[in-house]
């Protein structure tokens, strides 16, 4: 029988290099209540039960809080889409896992910042820190510093955009966090998008498979 170790860390190097290389900033700006934004806490998992939409443009921000997200499987939309190539739009797939490894303060703002994770890496980076995750995080705060003296993309403040972004990752429309007990389940319109961005990402191994229930569809869902 596998002792815990050997099981904790058969899959190390898979999820290693599912997770970083090839793994890129991505933003997404919105206004948090700060009963909201107070509930994220530095280390916690996060799993985001919808579609997540992102940019790959980070200018200045007009928003109180900042999500910026390391990810190595954002499906590139706007290079297949041209109408959305202004907003440098890419999206992370439904029921993605996510650790928070820097929640940082500027003035008013607040940037919360994303370690995009597979679903069969939860335990892993539940109890494991690299020295990958510090050069992510200051390479964030840095980015923060310096995005705070410039303007915001007009793009990114038109009114499609910001309806796509306003509104916090990893949590339900009553601003409670999704279980990691459990998945949501795609609705029949969404699947076609969902094995599109499997496969844009080359994301297909098992590693990002969830092993634990998808809660019941709806009818008609």
């Amino acid at each position: 029988m596998e002792d815990s170790n050997s099981k904790f860390l058969k899959n190390t190097e898979a999820i290693f290099n599912w997770t970083y290389p090839g793994a890129t900033l991505y933003y997404r700006d919105c206004n948090l209540e700060n009963k909201v934004l107070e509930l994220y806490k530095e280390g916690q998992i996060l799993r985001n039960g919808y579609f997540l939409d992102v940019s790959y443009k980070g200018g200045g921000t007009d928003k109180n809080t900042r999500f910026i997200i390391a990810s190595s499987k954002a499906a590139k939309l706007y290079e297949i889409n041209p109408d959305v190539e202004k907003y440098g739009h890419c999206c992370i797939n439904a029921n993605s896992y996510f650790k928070i490894l820097n929640i940082y303060k500027l003035k008013d703002k607040t940037q919360i910042f994303l370690l995009h994770i597979p679903a069969n890496g939860i335990e892993y980076f539940s109890n494991v820190s690299s020295n990958i995750d510090e050069q992510f995080i200051a390479r964030a705060k840095k980015s923060f510093d310096e995005k705070a003296e410039i303007n915001p993309i007009p793009e990114l403040l038109e009114k499609n955009w910001v309806e796509r972004t306003n509104f916090p990752v990893g949590m339900d429309g009553y601003n409670k966090f999704y279980s990691l007990e459990s998945t949501t389940p795609i609705p029949v319109q969404g699947e076609h998008l969902y094995n599109g961005i499997r496969n844009l990402t080359k994301d297909n191994s098992d590693l990002n498979i969830s092993p634990i229930k998808t809660e019941d569809r709806p009818k008609g869902f």
